[in-house]
């Protein structure tokens, strides 16, 4: 090792010798004696990554010269995916040094008892590396044996020793004056060489001595040693399937053999022996730009299913890289994700970062519906393995686009995606932007997406700074309460339960109590049932947060100073005791009605309306990830995006139900606007809100009724809407009635006294007025006969 490195230094150092950018390190002890060459593990110095360096030592090896000048001579000029890859190689008159591709002998991934299916497809690489050689470049490669081949990070088998390969039309061919000299040739010489010598090949095809020499490695790979000829006829452990094509492979007589090109022939057809998971595979990944679609289609739903059956470093190292290929420049499309996320759980934290972040980041800039799609459906998949910073500057500004999108399921997915991307978020982004979105979001006209926006708030409000806390939620979750969808009501009072730790008793007594209240009465049972659940928690925890009030205010100005309006200490409690008294019985006669109910503060889901029901289901006490739940369907067709409004949402509720009205006049909760994103969001007039003015027929819906609206069954049709409709954003309980009288009276009519006038005197002031009307319209008459004779008598 020492005299390689100094070697080594007087190659760097040489005037006249390129440099090798390279670190050689241990030394591959299993492969020494088996080659001409000595193996070597090293790094790149630019970048440290691996690579393997083939040395050979001029001096001491002084007759093998040819064959190493000939290898190096090989390396460089012929290329091949089955063939070991050439990466750099420097020649001197005391060493040769060839880099390639990190790889290790073969003999070591046998050792270890590889898969069979591994075995088939390395036998098929290697027959395809000697079908190029042979029918392509005839060439004789002359040295097919496992020491001839290596196997790199993901299993896969490549063909080297190219110390014999030549090609009889040249000057003077390698093979027919040394091919006695490379290690072990007598034992693997076919049984025509062995008679005569290596210058018989002249008289035969190329192909001859690599067919004897590839049928020698199946012996090898599948019974071990291989010793001398005599062998070759106890097939052993070889499978049945590969019997007969190798057997052909063996004869005796050269004319005879079957050529390699054909023995993978034999293999590829129906039931042969290619014809596994893995070779079917990796030759559609190979062959993946001729494919057409709908082989695409085919070939990645079987994938998914078949995955976990590969080769773990298979599937790591060789299809992982093709398929996000295949997802990068277009050829895979969205359909390719779920695969690569799925391989991706088997990879480290460095590996995953290294393989697949770059690639998904990179996808959510490209403007196709689908790809937007799968990348939401299968965000929790990868959201750990990406960083705060790549979250907020490179996925966060592609993802809010969905907000706005016109197609339903993007908007749905894309509210689905905020509790996944929220803890990597920052402050200024969450309390601005993404609220902002929200709000809009909350008028959406599909009512699953406004229940969702509603439940994805109550989740994400942990994340909230306390003034947003303040000045959102509340007014957001009021709004979803006059929703007229119930799912979005029910959905409203779980949020507002959950949060209630945000709320000081003053807002929890003047703007949710008076809210919650009227929603007692709902038309529909679960929102009713919802109600009073959200009711007694919320008295609870006002009950909680006045226990630190003081009984009496006046008592408390008493010890100020303000005697005059101060109340003896026994008026006082008794008040008290009176106050107490009362507002227990209400408790209690509350708290009898919902007796045995179990209330969470976690976000619950409704349900969803079964379209043969006759009534209403009650609200089901699960979490609120239901509503959020993954849609149906996880591949969609761009073009069948594009016009979505007629598709259901995962959650059961059409598009058919035109919400477009519903708004409230403040349907920013009170967020300034943004420039850098109000041209974004959706503009809609204010100060519209609703009124449900429900027919006699209407007051009794039945779920599933609607002809319109089969998956929901909500009647949305016989709803009214009107710009006065007596709801308040503020809930103001002193608002006159409009049916209230609001008649003024002037103070000169409060004070003037009554007067009473008989009939007869009002029937005479009545005739006076009209015969004084009469004698002013005969006075008028005469008037005007006058003018018209004046004007005769001129004329």
């Amino acid at each position: 090792m020492d005299y390689l490195k100094s070697t080594l230094s007087r190659v760097v150092l040489g005037k006249d010798i390129p440099t090798l950018q390279f670190n050689i390190a241990e030394k591959v002890d299993s492969y020494e004696g088996v080659s001409i060459w000595s193996l070597y593990q090293g790094t790149k110095k630019e970048d440290g990554s691996p690579v393997s360096i083939f040395t050979f030592d001029c001096t001491k090896q002084k007759d093998k010269l040819p064959l190493a000048k000939n290898a190096f001579k090989k390396f460089r000029t012929i290329r091949h995916p089955d063939l070991l890859r050439y990466v750099d190689g420097v020649e001197t008159d005391s060493n040769i040094y060839i880099v390639t591709e990190n790889v290790t002998p073969l003999i070591t991934q046998l050792n270890v008892r590889s898969d069979d299916n591994l075995v088939s497809w390395g036998l098929y690489k290697v027959g395809s590396a000697l079908k190029f050689l042979n029918n392509d470049c005839s060439m004789i490669h002359g040295n097919v044996r496992i020491s001839s081949i290596f196997t790199n990070k993901a299993g896969e088998w490549k063909l080297a020793g190219f110390e014999l390969m030549s090609s009889p039309k040249e000057d003077s061919p390698v093979i027919f004056t040394y091919g006695g000299l490379v290690v072990d040739s007598s034992k693997y010489a076919s049984p025509e060489i062995a008679k005569n010598s290596w210058n018989i090949l002249k008289e035969h095809d190329v192909w001859v001595t690599d067919s004897w020499n590839y049928g020698t490695l199946i012996y090898e790979v599948y019974n071990g040693e291989f010793s001398s000829t005599n062998q070759l006829e106890n097939t052993g452990v070889i499978p049945q399937n590969i019997l007969t094509p190798y057997k052909q492979l063996i004869r005796a007589n050269p004319k005879s053999r079957l050529k390699i090109s054909a023995f993978i022939d034999t293999g590829l057809r129906p039931n042969g022996f290619f014809q596994n998971d893995l070779v079917q595979i990796n030759l559609f990944l190979e062959n993946m730009n001729i494919k057409e679609a709908r082989e695409k289609d085919i070939f990645y739903k079987k994938l998914i299913n078949t995955i976990d059956k590969l080769p773990e470093n298979m599937s790591k190292y060789k299809i992982l890289p093709e398929l996000l290929k295949a997802l990068e420049f277009g050829s895979g499309g969205a359909k390719v994700l779920p695969s690569i996320i799925k391989i991706g759980e088997t990879l480290d934290d460095n590996e995953y970062e290294q393989f697949i972040v770059t690639s998904i980041v990179k996808m959510f800039a490209v403007p196709d519906r689908a790809m937007r799609l799968s990348l939401l459906e299968n965000l929790g998949s990868f959201i750990d393995h990406l960083d705060n910073k790549a979250v907020n500057e490179k996925v966060f500004p592609h993802v809010a686009t969905g907000f706005t999108d016109t197609a339903p399921i993007i908007r749905e997915s894309t509210v689905k995606s905020v509790l996944l991307l929220a803890p990597k978020l920052t402050e200024r982004v969450i309390n601005n932007d993404l609220l902002r979105y929200l709000a809009k979001l909350q008028m959406d006209e599909m009512p699953g997406i406004r229940t969702n926006t509603t439940i994805c708030l109550g989740k994400i409000s942990k994340y909230l700074s306390d003034s947003t806390k303040k000045k959102v939620l509340v007014t957001a979750f009021t709004r979803a309460l006059r929703d007229p969808f119930p799912h979005a009501r029910a959905a409203s009072l779980m949020a507002l339960t959950a949060t209630l730790e945000c709320y000081d008793a003053t807002d929890c007594a003047t703007r949710i109590l008076p809210c919650v209240s009227a929603v007692l009465i709902d038309k529909e049972k679960p929102v009713r049932i919802q109600a009073f659940k959200s009711l007694d928690i919320i008295v609870k925890r006002l009950e909680k947060l006045v226990e630190s009030m003081p009984d009496s205010a006046i008592i408390t100005e008493q010890g100020s100073g303000n005697a005059d309006n101060s109340l003896p200490t026994s008026v006082a409690g008794n008040m008290v005791s009176v106050a107490e008294s009362w507002t227990g019985w209400a408790v209690t006669s509350l708290t009898k009605k919902i007796t045995g109910v179990n209330v969470e503060g976690e976000i619950a889901a409704a349900p969803t309306n079964s379209a043969n029901s006759t009534t209403s289901t009650p609200v089901h006490e699960k979490s609120g990830s239901e509503y959020l739940s993954p849609s149906p369907s996880s591949s969609i067709k761009s073009d069948q995006i594009n016009d979505h409004k007629d598709q259901d949402i995962s959650d059961g509720w059409e598009n058919g139900d035109d919400l477009t009205g519903f708004e409230s006049k403040n349907d920013d909760w009170g967020l300034q606007p943004s420039s850098a994103s109000s041209s974004q969001l959706l503009s809609r007039p204010d100060n519209i809100n609703m009124k449900q003015s429900v027919s006699a027929a209407t007051s009794s819906m039945k779920l599933g009724g609607s002809k319109s609206h089969p998956a929901d069954g909500w009647e949305l049709d016989d709803f009214e809407w009107s710009n006065n409709d007596g709801w308040d954003d503020d809930w103001d309980a002193s608002r006159p009635s409009p049916t209230a009288s609001t008649r003024s009276v002037s103070p000169i009519q409060k004070s003037t006294p009554s007067i009473t006038v008989s009939k007869e005197e009002r029937t005479a002031e009545l005739n006076k007025k009209r015969e004084e009307r009469r004698q002013r319209m005969s006075m008028l008459k005469e008037k005007k006969k006058k003018s018209s004779v004046l004007g005769a008598k001129k004329i």
